[in-house]
């Protein structure tokens, strides 16, 4: 009789033990994040995740963390919260938590403004939720990428975005979220110029519901579209009516600036002087930031404060710096391109396989079908691997090309409006309207930045004419990347201050260096690097 006891005890301890796997607090913050998401955050952040020897435990806790501090709008720390719950979901296999981690770090790159990496986190959460009905989640994902597409200026792919997210919202019962989408689609055609269009949106977008927050971005987009519209009483009336709602990200940034450009358009310089600052108090863009300081500038111009004018230029400077950064990162749709295609051709690879497999069960004693079956499906993967190569490569290709165009045309219009200036201009002051040109556009004063923007621009170059190790200089290579570029060759002699006779001979010793028969090969040599793989 004294054995049911002891077989029990055990049982117990272990049923026990496994209860206690997942702390009450977790369970807790879990089951109150959507109603209470103020009081979810103070029950996670009185916790630590050291104190949970369990990995899974661990990973939940960064996972849930991340979905509280998004929705109470806080920043989202720290990166290594997330990663960790990532790798775990990952050898787990657990699609749906991991499609919630790959959202998240997306989110985190997203505001960051690295728009290249954000895309493909979204995608690899697309992938982990295909099949599901997750519809609040993949209506997160839609709006980001919608908003990533726009930023990008490609407002039909936006539009589509965000009419996905809108149907995912309403198959979710997500009435408020889908009105800030409704929103970001006026948004969108206000970008495009169509602010009639806009404008319904934002009509139909705050008569959908009285939240208070989302009454204050619309009457914001409805200011801001009366502004563009150049309705300037109406737009001051409705940019100070939403001053009085409460905002989430950088929405009150956007209300200042907006009022502080306005207020310029009018002349009343003390106004935009204030709101601008106001502005740069607050969570903003850097389009936002550098449109601020551009205020003040201008203020200060026409105050006559040089001093105070060249600090803010400087700031101004910087912040068009770093957009010029972000404007160089690859389109969204690019990479969504590439994905699928590499999707598909994970898809094919997997067909094959079970193929392959289903060969051998049926077929078994056969070796010699074996053999064919498999040589075929070796066959049809090298084709998909051309095809896809084939494929980055022609992207690649209108990517340079892109910029190359870009470029010349900026350098024509920017010489266009100097045409006046330029006929007066003697060959000296001509040259330094040149140098100033291109030390604006591509930066060449500063070689640390034209080279890795070069590298970017056309393939790694100065990576690959680094590692011959052949003594290029920095001369030579910089000849290289303005001649794959398309700089005019008049141009070029003024940038790198040389005669004729002394390109021929640079050309000479770099033909040389790289064991070219002679100069002519150079061009073929070059091409060969840049669209390489």
């Amino acid at each position: 009789m004294h054995f049911v006891p002891r077989l029990f005890l055990p049982l117990f301890c272990l049923l026990f033990i496994g209860c206690s796997l997942s702390p009450n607090e977790l369970r807790t913050a879990e089951r109150i994040m959507e109603n209470h998401p103020d009081s979810a955050l103070h029950i996670l952040q009185q916790m630590s995740p050291k104190r949970y020897k369990s990995e899974s435990n661990h990973a939940l806790y960064g996972l849930l963390l991340f979905q509280v501090l998004d929705k109470n709008d806080k920043k989202l720390q720290p990166d290594s919260l997330i990663d960790f719950s990532i790798k775990y979901y990952q050898h787990q296999n657990d699609n749906p938590h991991l499609a919630t981690c790959y959202f998240y770090k997306g989110h985190i790159f997203r505001l960051a403004q690295r728009y290249d990496e954000a895309t493909v986190m979204y995608l690899k959460s697309l992938d982990c939720l295909q099949n599901k009905n997750d519809f609040a989640l993949m209506g997160k994902i839609y709006a980001d990428m919608g908003d990533i597409c726009s930023i990008q200026k490609d407002y039909k792919e936006a539009l589509k975005k965000y009419q996905l997210s809108v149907d995912c919202y309403k198959h979710a019962n997500k009435t408020i979220d889908a009105s800030y989408i409704i929103l970001d689609i006026g948004r969108t055609f206000h970008f495009a110029k169509n602010y009639k269009t806009a404008l319904q949106y934002y009509r139909h977008a705050l008569s959908q519901t009285a939240d208070s927050m989302l009454r204050g971005a619309a009457l914001q987009e409805i200011g801001i579209n009366y502004y563009y519209s150049k309705k300037y009483d109406s737009a001051q009336y409705y940019l100070r009516q939403s001053l009085r709602y409460p905002y989430k990200s950088t929405n009150y940034a956007i209300r200042c600036f907006t009022l502080a450009d306005l207020f310029f358009d009018i002349a009343q310089y003390d106004s935009a002087y204030q709101y601008a600052s106001i502005a740069l108090k607050y969570r903003a863009t850097f389009f936002i930031q550098r449109e601020s300081y551009r205020i003040l500038v201008n203020v200060e111009y026409l105050r006559k404060d040089i001093k105070q004018m060249g600090k803010y230029m400087q700031q101004y400077q910087i912040y068009t710096d770093s957009i010029r950064k972000i404007e160089s990162q690859t389109k969204s749709t690019v990479l969504e391109s590439l994905h699928n295609t590499s999707v598909e051709t994970n898809k094919t690879k997997q067909q094959n396989t079970l193929i392959t497999w289903l060969a051998i069960l049926v077929i078994g004693t056969s070796i010699f079908i074996y053999y064919l079956l498999n040589k075929r499906s070796k066959h049809e993967k090298h084709i998909n691997e051309q095809q896809f190569s084939q494929q980055k490569l022609s992207i690649h290709k209108e990517v340079v090309l892109k910029h190359r165009v870009a470029l010349l045309y900026k350098i024509e219009t920017i010489k266009g409006e100097q045409a006046i200036e330029r006929k007066k201009a003697s060959p000296l002051e001509k040259e330094q309207l040149d140098k100033k040109l291109y030390n604006h556009l591509v930066h060449l004063d500063d070689p640390v930045f034209f080279f890795r923007e070069m590298d970017t621009i056309l393939n790694n170059l100065v990576s690959k004419l680094n590692s011959m190790d052949k003594g290029i200089t920095s001369k030579e290579m910089t000849w290289c990347c303005l001649h794959l570029l398309n700089i005019p060759g008049p141009d070029i002699l003024v940038l790198l201050d040389y005669k004729a006779q002394s390109l021929i001979k640079l050309k000479q010793r770099l033909a040389q260096k790289i064991n070219l028969a002679n100069t002519y090969e150079l061009n073929d040599f070059l091409d060969g690097m840049l669209f390489e793989e």
